[in-house]
Formats: C-alpha cells, structure tokens, sequence
C-alpha cells in the first residue's frame, strides 16, 4: 500500500489558528515592506514567513486586505496610547505636545510603513487615529473651559502637520525630534489658541 492510500485514513491534524496565521503573515508583511517599499507583493510577504502564496490567500483575501488590515493594528496600537494620554495630563497643550511626540516617533520607526498606513486610514473618511485624537483633543479642550468644535479640524491637521514635518527631518536631520515636536506643537497651538481666543498664559500650560 502507497504512503498515499496509507495516509487517507488518517484522522485530519490539528487546523491552523487563523487568527495567529493572520499576525505572522502582517508581521512578514512589515518586514517585507521594510525591505521592499510600497510595491510588495504578495509573493515576497508569503517568503517572508516562510508559506505559500496559497496560505497567504487562506488568511487574506488580496493585497488590499492586507494593508487594511496592518492598518486596523497600527491605529490600534496608537488609539490605545493616545487614549493613555488622556488620562496621563489634563492640560490640553501637554496632550498636544504628546500626541505630536507619539505620532513622530511612529513616522520614524516606521518609514517605510507608515506613509502607506497614513493614506489608508484617510481612504474612507476620518481615521480611527484622527477619531481618537479629536476625542482627547475634546476633553482638554473641555477641561479649561475651550469652544471643542476645532478638535476634528486639528486633529487631522496633527495627522498632516506631523507626517509632513517627520518626512522632513527623516531625511535632513537638521533639527532633535524633541525641537521637532516643540515646532510642530507651537505652530498648531499658536493657531488653536487664536481659534479659542485664549491668552498667552493658557498657551504656556500655566
């Protein structure tokens, strides 16, 4: 009898854990895109974590869906600590300031990844980034008393702002991120202050 007919027999294995089967192939994925830029394919992301192209497909059912889906784990990751930043600090510039710093060193660590996850986030309206962001943006805003109607316009302008400059300074390095974060947040605080009308004292934090 073959190692074929011998092997019909057998009780099916274990089945593959789709959704651990999903995070190695965005993991390959990142690692691909790294490497390779915006045009990988999926080929190269299915080498990467050593399968097939056809375990690529049971996972995911394009390329699309994979970067929607890398998309959907990076904003989470940083929706969760820009929701950590709300509670950390009630004072809306501080929580400016943060946020600018959380986004930059994401575009930096990231440069390769995030332009693309940017421009997908953005593909259907208001990201969850830009979401959450408006949301802590709101609740400083609140705290001291500030008109909040601005929040969603300035946190997509953040968004925007903040990929702009870090693109910038990734490739010139003219400046430290930490000057960087403290242009970025002084040019969009300097303009929601005179939104809010607010005095010089409230713009320093004090």
């Amino acid at each position: 009898m073959s190692d074929i007919n011998r092997g019909r027999g057998r009780p099916p294995g274990p089945g593959v854990d789709r959704d651990a089967r999903r995070a190695v192939l965005l993991d390959a994925a990142e690692r691909a895109i790294a490497q390779s830029g915006a045009d990988v394919s999926l080929s190269q992301v299915a080498a990467q974590a050593g399968l097939t192209r056809s375990a690529v497909y049971a996972a995911f059912d394009d390329r699309d869906a994979v970067i929607d889906a890398l998309a959907a784990r990076h904003s989470g990751r940083i929706v969760a600590h820009m929701q950590s930043l709300a509670g950390g600090s009630r004072d809306p510039h501080s929580q400016t300031r943060a946020a600018v710093d959380l986004l930059a060193v994401w575009f930096d660590e990231h440069p390769a990844l995030a332009p693309i996850l940017a421009a997908r986030w953005r593909s259907d309206g208001r990201s969850f980034v830009e979401t959450t962001l408006t949301q802590v943006l709101r609740a400083g805003f609140a705290t001291r008393g500030l008109d909040d109607a601005p929040a969603p316009v300035w946190a997509r302008a953040m968004v925007g702002a903040v990929a702009a400059s870090v693109e910038w300074w990734a490739a010139t390095r003219e400046i430290s991120r930490d000057e960087l974060v403290d242009h970025v947040t002084s040019l969009l605080w300097s303009g929601l202050s005179a939104t809010n009308r607010v005095d010089g004292s409230l713009v320093d934090g004090s």
